[in-house]
């Protein structure tokens, strides 16, 4: 579901991350929360400058559509070029769905954040309080995972459930998502962890999956209903769940190569399995609104949202092991932290930049994936902030 992070021009530190795709923190957070030393505005590309070398991008490489997002000192500005489908005359629309992936990530953490601050959950609620019939279904090292370790993947669960979990579980599956998805879960801690839980950060897609059915319980409703109040609603942005081509032949579809060309492909995720993983990569959002998304990410770290505390969005951004809640962190000479993330369901990819001391932010996303060519969209990423390295 996710991909490296290959930030060669910032060379971020970030963690591996390897392809698919009320009570206090166990994480100390920064003293103080005060905004951070925003310096002066960047000279990013802008306008027709930015429309042009992104169109000179996507062409160059042969990609079908690509978007871009640059959010810099508060403003958000969106390019989209190409087609839905590759060699065809299918316009993409600057209000057309990418699949996000592991982007999902932050988001996921974020809409957790508020149920934290309502009070319906903490992040140190453990899976045998939120869950306590479980106690005798599933092993004792899971019992006190907290929602904050399962967000830095600190629990013990490997990255994706293996085949004979999912054979296991067809026979349970009712179609009732919640229920499903409690029935996998409970198989999953059924075995042995891979590491003891919270000695180390392993990459986990099922933790993830795990902390958005703790939501669940919290929230008292679906995580896609909980994700359509907290985080799409309350930012005034429009998203789904699956992929944008679900909703009709007029909208966005992923691609995949073959034999050298991009070919429109279905979802390549297996159907038993992807209802799981929502809460891991299932998100879709056109750049645009994604764009709004960081930047009350940016505006939190300076102080200045309130959609959530300073508080919230420090710990999110707040580094253990090289990563946040939903984002590798890392330092640069001159740029200080940054956080960063990419993902894939393997016929999309996209890849972020968050850089709160330039108050800049980038994404870019394509509809199509391979793992030998999709290291060129981090690459144009990083170009894209290249003007804020230190001279």
């Amino acid at each position: 579901m996710n991909t490296p992070l290959n930030s060669r021009l910032l060379a971020l530190c970030i963690c591996g991350i390897l392809t698919a795709c009320g009570g206090s923190s166990t994480t100390p957070v920064p003293a103080t929360t005060a905004s951070v030393d925003v310096q002066k505005p960047a000279a990013l590309l802008s306008g027709e400058a930015l429309r042009a070398e992104v169109e000179r991008f996507r062409s160059s490489n042969n990609f079908p559509a690509v978007t871009v997002t640059i959010i810099n000192q508060d403003k958000v500005e969106n390019v989209v070029t190409g087609n839905r489908e590759a060699n065809t005359n299918k316009s993409v629309q600057s209000t057309d769905l990418f699949q996000l992936g592991s982007l999902t990530k932050a988001a996921t953490a974020t809409m957790i954040g508020r149920l934290v601050e309502q009070k319906k959950i903490r992040w140190d609620s453990t899976i045998a309080e939120i869950f306590p019939a479980w106690r005798t279904q599933i092993r004792p090292e899971y019992m006190n995972v907290t929602v904050e370790q399962l967000l830095r993947h600190r629990s013990g669960l490997p990255r994706e459930a293996d085949d004979n979990t999912i054979l296991k579980a067809l026979p349970l599956l009712t179609g009732d998502l919640v229920s499903d998805r409690r029935s996998l879960a409970v198989l999953l801690l059924q075995d042995a962890p891979e590491y003891t839980p919270n000695s180390k950060m392993v990459y986990s897609n099922i933790g993830y999956a795990l902390a958005g059915l703790m939501a669940e319980v919290a929230g008292a409703d679906t995580y896609e209903n909980l994700m359509q109040k907290e985080v799409f609603a309350a930012l005034n942005i429009k998203g789904r769940f699956g992929f944008p081509e679900d909703l009709g032949v007029n909208n966005n579809i992923g691609h995949t190569l073959v034999t050298g060309n991009w070919k429109a492909t279905s979802s390549v995720v297996d159907p038993r399995y992807a209802f799981f993983i929502n809460a891991a990569g299932g998100m879709n959002l056109n750049l645009s609104d994604y764009g709004a998304f960081l930047r009350e990410h940016l505006r939190g770290l300076q102080g200045q949202s309130n959609y959530l505390s300073p508080a919230s969005f420090q710990l999110m951004h707040t580094s253990v092991d090289g990563y946040g809640l939903g984002w590798g962190i890392s330092s640069f000479p001159g740029l200080g932290n940054i956080s960063a993330h990419n993902g894939t369901e393997l016929t999309y990819y996209a890849t972020n930049r968050v850089v709160p001391s330039k108050n800049v932010a980038v994404a870019v996303a394509c509809n199509c994936y391979d793992a030998a060519v999709i290291g060129k969209l981090d690459e144009f990423a990083d170009s894209l902030l290249r003007p804020l390295l230190p001279q």
